[in-house]
C-alpha cells in the first residue's frame, strides 16, 4: 500500500462562464468545455444577467477551504485558490468575496439547497482584491480570510456560502465572473460550544468498489490471455486513479482514526476482481477489430489487490451483483436464472478473490437502492435476504428502520439526505457534492437516536483528497461523540419497523439498462441454457459443461451490467461480444459437408450424415432434415456425440422421385437450439419411389387389360367372320 500513500491530492475547481444566471437557473454548461483540473460546476446564485451566448471569461480553482466544519475553535474561513483568465480579452480589478445565505434548519430545504442553491446575500463582507489586472491566458493565485463575525454567524446548522469572484472585462463593466456554491456546517460558535446529542445517530458507511462499466471481451482460458476492450482499468488502479483513490483515502483516514474502520463496509463487484485477477497474469488490450497490444496494468492490479486484501482482512464486505447487473431488468425480461445466477456468482467471486475474507450472506444492495418486488422473490427464493433500499419506495411503514419485510427479509434505509447530497446533481458532482454531503451527515448529527446507512453512488467519481477529508470528519464525529460507528452486521440484526411491500414505479423503470438490450440478453441467455442442458460431462476430459458456459453467461451478465444506463452502445457492444462466443460454441457441433452427390441404391436407402463435435463435452444432438418435394424424411433418434469425435448417423428417408435435387440437413439440441451451419446434400436417385411403383403398376395392368380386350373382341369378330360347315 506505500504506492497508495504517495497519491497526488486533487483539487477543487470551478469553472463557471462569464454570462452566469439567476439563482435556480440550469447550470453552466459553457463552461465545461474549458480545461480544468477536477472542475467542479454550480450554480452561482444570484448575479448580473449576461447573454446566453456570452463566452466564458475566467475560471476558479478553488485549493483549498478551511475548515471544512465550523466548530467552537474555529476562528476564521480561508479560501485559497487560483484565477484564470480564459476570456478573450484583459480583465481588470479582479476581487473576491465569500458570501453566505440563510441558515438552512429544515431537510427539505436542505434537499433544495443542494440542487437549487439559495441566494447567498444575508452576509456580504467586503471584496478582497486579487490582480488589478488579468492578461488573457494569465493566472493568479489568491487569499480570502474571513472572521465569523464578519460572516455575521450567529447559531449552528448549515449555511449556504458563496465564493463570488468579481471582475471588470475590457470594454465592459463590473461584473461577476465565476463562482462556487457549497454548503457549510456550523456544529457550535466560539465560546457556544455545543452539548453533544444524548442519544447519537448510529452511522455506518457503505463503499462502493465497483468499475465504471465491465471491459472483458475475453476471459483468461487456459494458455489464452484475458483481453480487455480498453485499458482504463489500468489507469484507474494506479496512482491518481479513482479506484486508487477510493482505497487510498480508506487507508489515510483510518490510520488516523481505526475506530472508523468499524462503521465501513466495503460493497464490491466480483466481476471487477476477477479482471484484475487474471490482469495479473498478464493480458491484452484490443486497439482494432483484428489487432490486440499487451496491457500495461498487470503490477498496477497486483498491488491494487493486495491492498484490497489488507483493507478488507476481518472487517465487513457485501458483494454487488456480478458484473453489477441490473436484476430488475433481467427478472422482469424473463430471465430469472441469470438474475439469480449474477447475486450467487458476486458472492462467490469476491469470496474467492479475498480469501479467507467473506462478505456478508443474503445482502442485496440493488441499482439506486430500488429492486422490482418480484425480482427481489427471484433471487432470493425462501432465503432471508436484507436489501439496502431507497425508503421512499417502502408502503404501509410503521416505526424506524431497519424494517421486516414480508416474513423472511428485512430492508435497511438508506439514508437518501446523505446519498442525494454526495450524488449531487449533474451541475455539482465531485468535491462540490462531497462538501454538500458532509454537511447533510453532520445535519443528521442533530437529530439523535436515528440509524444513519450512507451510501455513496456506486461509480463515485470525486478526488482521493476529498473523498479522505470525508472520511476524516466522520471519524471526527466519532471522537466527538457526535456519531456512533455501527458495524453494518449490528445495523442488519436489529429490525425495529416493519414494511408490508416495495414499490417499483415507471420512473424506476425507465432508469433500467433499456428494454431492447435486455431482450437481447434475455434472448441469448434461453440459447446458452437450452445447450448446456445438451451437454453432458465426458469421464476422460476434466471438464465440466458448466464451466465451460461460463464464460457466455459472465459475458451476458456484463452486457446487463447498470453501468450501460446511459450508454446503450457500450452494451451493445457487450452483447454483442457474448453472443459471438455463443455462437463460436454452437459452431463447434456441425454437419460436415457432404461432398460429392449421394446416390440411393433404393428409394428408401437411409443418407448418410456424418456429425463432429469439437467440444470437450458430449453433446446430445438431433438431425433435422426438411422436407423436400423428391424426399420425405423418416423418423431420427437423438444421439450423443462424444467430445472432439466425429459420428455417422444414417437418416431413414423415402424418396418420392427420380433425378437430381438438394435437401438441407442441420443438428440441433433435443430443444431445438441450432447447432452449426445447415448443409445442403445433392442427391442423385435413379429409383422409383412407392407412389411411382404403385402408378405404374396401375398403368401396367390398365394396359394389359385393354390389350386383353382388344384381343378378345378381335377373336370373337374372326368368329362370327367365319362360315357354318355344312
Amino acid at each position: 500500500m506505500s504506492g497508495l500513500r504517495n497519491a497526488t491530492r486533487h483539487k477543487l475547481a470551478a469553472l463557471v462562464a462569464a454570462g452566469v444566471v439567476l439563482t435556480g437557473s440550469a447550470p453552466l454548461t459553457a463552461a465545461a468545455q474549458q480545461p480544468g483540473p477536477e472542475p467542479l460546476f454550480a450554480p452561482i446564485g444570484l448575479a448580473r444577467t449576461q447573454p446566453s451566448n456570452s463566452p466564458p471569461r475566467l475560471r476558479l480553482d478553488v485549493d483549498q477551504l478551511n475548515p471544512r466544519v465550523i466548530r467552537s475553535d474555529t476562528p476564521q474561513i480561508t479560501v485559497m485558490g487560483k484565477v484564470t483568465n480564459v476570456g478573450d480579452r484583459r480583465i481588470e480589478q479582479v476581487e473576491v468575496r465569500l458570501q453566505r445565505g440563510d441558515v438552512v434548519t429544515e431537510e427539505g430545504k436542505l434537499r433544495a439547497a443542494m440542487t437549487q442553491p439559495p441566494a447567498a446575500e444575508a452576509a456580504r463582507p467586503p471584496f478582497k482584491p486579487v490582480t488589478k489586472s488579468l492578461e488573457k491566458g494569465a493566472s493568479t493565485a489568491f487569499t480570502a480570510t474571513y472572521t465569523l463575525d464578519e460572516l455575521k454567524l450567529d447559531q449552528p446548522g448549515v449555511y449556504p456560502l458563496l465564493i463570488n469572484v468579481n471582475g471588470r472585462p475590457e470594454y465592459g463593466g463590473s461584473e461577476r465572473l465565476a463562482g462556487l456554491n457549497v454548503l457549510m456546517p456550523v456544529l457550535s460558535l466560539p465560546g457556544r460550544s455545543a452539548p453533544p446529542a444524548q442519544v447519537p445517530p448510529k452511522v455506518t458507511v457503505l463503499w462502493p468498489l465497483v468499475d465504471e462499466h465491465p471491459r472483458v471481451v475475453r476471459q483468461r482460458e487456459n494458455d489464452r490471455q484475458l483481453l480487455l476492450a480498453d485499458d482504463d482499468l489500468a489507469s484507474s488502479v494506479q496512482i491518481g486513479g479513482r479506484l486508487h483513490g477510493l482505497l487510498n483515502a480508506v487507508e489515510s483516514a483510518t490510520k488516523q482514526n481505526p475506530k472508523l474502520m468499524s462503521s465501513l463496509c466495503f460493497a464490491i463487484d466480483g466481476d471487477l476482481l476477477e479482471t484484475l485477477q487474471a490482469m495479473t497474469n498478464g493480458y491484452q488490450v484490443q486497439v482494432g477489430d483484428d489487432k490486440t497490444v499487451p496491457g500495461r496494468g498487470k503490477d498496477f492490479a497486483r498491488r491494487w489487490l493486495d491492498g484490497l486484501r489488507s483493507l478488507t482482512s476481518g472487517q465487513c464486505v457485501i458483494a454487488l451483483p456480478y458484473a453489477d447487473a441490473d436484476v430488475s431488468a433481467l427478472s422482469r425480461a424473463g430471465a430469472v436464472d441469470l438474475a439469480k445466477t449474477s447475486v450467487n456468482q458476486g458472492v462467490t467471486s469476491v469470496s474467492k478473490a479475498l480469501e479467507p475474507t467473506k462478505p456478508q450472506q443474503g445482502v442485496l444492495w440493488p441499482v439506486d437502492g430500488t429492486v422490482d418486488p418480484r425480482a427481489l422473490s427471484d433471487v432470493g427464493g425462501l432465503t432471508p435476504t436484507v436489501v439496502l433500499a431507497n425508503p421512499e419506495r417502502l408502503k404501509g411503514v410503521k416505526g424506524p428502520g431497519p424494517f421486516t419485510l414480508g416474513q423472511n427479509d428485512r430492508v435497511l434505509p438508506i439514508d437518501r439526505l446523505t446519498s442525494l447530497a454526495l450524488a449531487g446533481p449533474a451541475s455539482a458532482a465531485g468535491p462540490v457534492s462531497v462538501q454538500n454531503g458532509l454537511a447533510a451527515l453532520l445535519f443528521r448529527s442533530t437529530r439523535p437516536g436515528q440509524s444513519v446507512l450512507v451510501a455513496p453512488p456506486r461509480r463515485w467519481t470525486a478526488p482521493a483528497s476529498e473523498l479522505t477529508v470525508y472520511l476524516e470528519t466522520i471519524g471526527r464525529m466519532f471522537t466527538d461523540n457526535l456519531a456512533t460507528a455501527s458495524p453494518f452486521a449490528d445495523l442488519a440484526d436489529s429490525p425495529e419497523g416493519s414494511a408490508t411491500a416495495l414499490d417499483y414505479p415507471e420512473q424506476d423503470v425507465a432508469a433500467e439498462v433499456p428494454a431492447g438490450l435486455i431482450d437481447q440478453v434475455s434472448q441469448a441467455n434461453a440459447v446458452q441454457r437450452d445447450l448446456l442442458g445438451a451437454m453432458l460431462p465426458d469421464d476422460t476430459r476434466p471438464v465440466l459443461p458448466e464451466t465451460l458456459m461460463t464464460p457466455v453467461r459472465n459475458g451476458l451478465l456484463r452486457a446487463a451490467s447498470s453501468g450501460w444506463r446511459g450508454n446503450v452502445e457500450g452494451g451493445r457492444q457487450a452483447a454483442a461480444t457474448a453472443v459471438k462466443q455463443l455462437d463460436d460454441m454452437r459452431a463447434q457441433v456441425k454437419v460436415n459437408p457432404p461432398g460429392p452427390p449421394i446416390v440411393p441404391a433404393s428409394s428408401n436407402s437411409p443418407i448418410p450424415v456424418r456429425i463432429t463435435n469439437t467440444l470437450p463435452v458430449d453433446v446430445l444432438v438431433k438431425l433435422v432434415i426438411k422436407e423436400s418435394a423428391g424426399l420425405r424424411p423418416g423418423v431420427v433418434q437423438q444421439r450423443r456425440i462424444p467430445a472432439g469425435n466425429a459420428f455417422t448417423d444414417l437418416i431413414p428417408v423415402e424418396l418420392l422421385r427420380s433425378g437430381k435435387f438438394t435437401v438441407d440437413v442441420q443438428v440441433t439440441t433435443p430443444g431445438g437450439t441450432q447447432l452449426g451451419n445447415i448443409s445442403k446434400f445433392e442427391i442423385t436417385s435413379g429409383a422409383y419411389g412407392t407412389i411411382t411403383v404403385a402408378v405404374t403398376s396401375v398403368a401396367g395392368g390398365m394396359l394389359v387389360l385393354l390389350a386383353s380386350r382388344r384381343v378378345y373382341r378381335r377373336i370373337k369378330q374372326r368368329k362370327k367372320q367365319e362360315p357354318t360347315p355344312a
